[in-house]
């Protein structure tokens, strides 16, 4: 099994980059992440905050890493909280690119999903 989750989206939210990690750590196949909104792994009841945080990241994206636990929609039907970090991507002159969480496998919770 690997420690780690790396999710990558770009600025639009949709998946682009779904790890082994992720695929053990959340349940849903690399084939079935990517290409999908960011929403298959955002809580619904978290989604309206997720995107307004996400629209303001990319719009104005500052170099930050923010580690926090964060809960994730796995495919169980479970909402289960990681350790993580959430980066903004972006390139030399400072437009966004994107962004990347890394979650590591030691959860804090569970907790049914809804």
């Amino acid at each position: 099994m690997t420690e780690h989750a790396v999710v990558v989206a770009d600025t639009t939210g949709t998946i682009t980059h779904w790890n082994a990690g992720a695929e053990d750590l959340f349940g849903y196949h690399a084939r079935d992440a990517v290409g999908s909104s960011l929403d298959l792994v955002v809580p619904e009841h978290l989604r309206d905050a997720h995107w307004r945080g996400f629209h303001r990241a990319m719009a104005h994206p500052q170099v930050k890493d923010l580690a926090a636990d964060l809960p994730v929609a796995c495919a169980d039907g479970t909402v289960r909280t990681f350790a993580g970090r959430l980066l903004v991507l972006s390139d030399g002159c400072g437009t966004a690119l994107g962004a990347m969480a890394i979650y590591h496998r030691g959860t804090t919770g569970v907790r049914p999903f809804g």
